[in-house]
C-alpha cells in the first residue's frame, strides 16, 4: 500500500457509522432507495445489508490522515457490492480502483467527474482491512475519482481523513441486492 498513513486516534464503530451517515444518510435519494428495498430507514438498510455482513461492529477501527490519497486509493479494492459486481467488476467479487477506472461508464459518472476538480476533502472514506488488502466500504465514487486523478498524473494538494477497520474476517461476502432476482 502506497501513501503515508498517520493514525489520528482509535474509533468506535458508532463514530464510523456516523461518518457514513454524514456522507450519505441525509440524502433523500439514499433514503428513498432504502425504503424501496423494504427497509424502514437508511440506517436499517446500511446496518442490515452491509455493516452486519461485513462485521463492521467487530472490527478494530482507527482514524487516519493520509498523504497522497490519489496514489493510495488507486491500489485499494472496491467493496464487494452486488451492483458493482454486476456493473463494473465483470462478475468478479472486487477490483482495484486502478482497474475500475478503465471502465468508461464508471469514469463518465457525473459524481466521479466533478470530484476530480472539487473533491469533498472534509468527508471521511470508510474502509476495511482484510488480510493485507484494504476495501472501500463507503466512498466508492470518491475513491474512483482519486484513482482517476492519480492515473492522470494529479494528486490532491492536501491530505484527507479515512477510517480503517481491522477486520477479523478472512474474506468479505458480496452484499446488496441481487439484480438477477
Amino acid at each position: 500500500m502506497t501513501g503515508k498513513l498517520t493514525q489520528i486516534r482509535d474509533l468506535r464503530w458508532e463514530e464510523v457509522f456516523l461518518f457514513w451517515y454524514q456522507n450519505e444518510g441525509h440524502n433523500e435519494n439514499w433514503q428513498n432507495l432504502a425504503r424501496d428495498r423494504g427497509f424502514a430507514s437508511w440506517a436499517d438498510w446500511r446496518l442490515q445489508s452491509y455493516a452486519q455482513p461485513f462485521d463492521c461492529p467487530g472490527a478494530d477501527w482507527a482514524l487516519y490522515r493520509i498523504e497522497n490519497p490519489a496514489e493510495f486509493f488507486s491500489s485499494c479494492f472496491g467493496g464487494p457490492f452486488r451492483t458493482w459486481v454486476d456493473k463494473y467488476y465483470d462478475g468478479q467479487p472486487t477490483k482495484t480502483f486502478s482497474e475500475l477506472i478503465n471502465n468508461p461508464e464508471l469514469i463518465q459518472k457525473e459524481a466521479v467527474q466533478k470530484m476530480q476538480t472539487d473533491f469533498p476533502v472534509g468527508s471521511v472514506i470508510c474502509c476495511l482491512e482484510v488480510g493485507a488488502e484494504i476495501f472501500v466500504i463507503e466512498g466508492m465514487h470518491r475513491a474512483c475519482a482519486l484513482a482517476l486523478m492519480y492515473k492522470n498524473g494529479h494528486e490532491l494538494s492536501q491530505p484527507i481523513t479515512i477510517a480503517i477497520g481491522q477486520s477479523k474476517l478472512t474474506t468479505l461476502p458480496i452484499v446488496g441486492k441481487n439484480t438477477s432476482s
